[in-house]
């Protein structure tokens, strides 16, 4: 896209590397912000783990603010990627909170875990705008007043409903499975342990149950294939932000067996069908149960979008929060 002197210019900081599946959300949600014609130039944080790399990407950001004069950042999560902009720059800053970068997450060792949090809170305090994606982050957070809840979007497009069997097929899956999808990107945090033990239990009354494990490296195109080939979704984490995969599939019209953890209820406690359920197997076994007997599909996409949560609607609520922080006037 041609830069345009006179447009509103954001620079969007996102961890991690240009290509591959990881931050798929953000990379989205540039996407669609760029798609309303929003000059964003996005800026990708690789290193973060030790203070040599740490001190590279702040030249490099430094650097890319001289070049692009952006009038507002946005990072698209907390800990390091917020606190470089927070410190060294002085423009209006807006900081999205994924979920891991404001919650306990003790699989990241101690002092890891604990500093990522005072990052990212610290750099909360100097932000002019903070998007949480659920409810629970908000409230987490030291000061929240210039805070506000906006779950990321979907791509409707991307998401789009496939005959079961058809994906199926692109899967070489047997039709007559019954597959219960899980995310175990995170096994430990996402409880790969608990649905195990609940799919053993759904096994004793539906044999042909099985639990289809997602550990990443999946390209982020066959996701859609995953979902619309599977029978329900599962999600029992010890904590999350808000889970992309619950509302990838309401988009693809997966009903979903989930817990009350980040905003899972609240997405889902109106589709149908559904079972939200306790964190134990013996709860979960009888949700999955109920859910695969049923053998149909869900009310999700319709649902999403009343929810507003069409990546489309959602950048058009981001870009409205950039004005805001930088007090742009069209």
């Amino acid at each position: 896209m041609k830069e345009d002197n006179h447009s509103m210019r954001v620079l969007a900081i996102i961890p991690g590397e240009e290509k591959g599946s990881s931050f798929i959300f953000a990379k989205r949600q540039v996407d669609s912000i760029k798609a309303k014609n929003i000059n964003i130039r996005t800026f990708y944080l690789s290193s973060r783990s030790n203070p040599r790399g740490v001190i590279k990407e702040i030249i490099r950001f430094k650097k890319n603010c001289n070049e692009f004069s952006p009038h507002v950042i946005h990072s698209h999560y907390g800990t390091v990627t917020s606190l470089i902009p927070a410190i060294f720059s002085s423009l209006p800053l807006v900081i999205t909170l994924q979920g891991s970068d404001i919650n306990y997450t003790p699989a990241d060792g101690f002092f890891r875990d604990l500093f990522g949090r005072v990052f990212t809170q610290v750099s909360c305090l100097k932000a002019k705008k903070i998007v949480c994606v659920s409810r629970r982050l908000k409230e987490r957070l030291w000061n929240s007043k210039n805070a506000i809840t906006i779950a990321n979007g979907i791509n409707l497009d991307t998401f789009e409903l496939i005959e079961k069997s058809v994906a199926r097929n692109k899967l070489n899956w047997r039709l007559n499975d019954k597959v219960v999808l899980f995310n175990a990107n995170n096994p430990v945090i996402k409880r790969l342990d608990i649905a195990e033990a609940a799919i053993e239990i759904v096994k004793n009354k539906i044999p042909e149950a099985r639990l289809e494990i997602l550990r990443g490296g999946i390209d982020p195109q066959k996701v859609p294939v995953y979902l619309n080939a599977s029978d329900c979704l599962l999600i029992c984490s010890d904590n999350e932000g808000s889970p992309l995969i619950v509302k990838e599939s309401l988009a693809c019209n997966l009903p979903v067996c989930g817990t009350d953890v980040g905003d899972v209820k609240e997405r889902i406690e109106e589709s149908s069908p559904v079972a939200v359920v306790k964190q134990n197997a013996q709860s979960i076994a009888a949700g999955l149960i109920d859910l695969l007997k049923m053998e149909t599909r869900s009310n999700g996409r319709q649902l999403l979008i009343s929810q507003e949560l069409d990546d489309k609607m959602v950048a058009d609520k981001i870009i409205e929060i950039y004005k805001e922080a930088c007090k742009w006037k069209d």
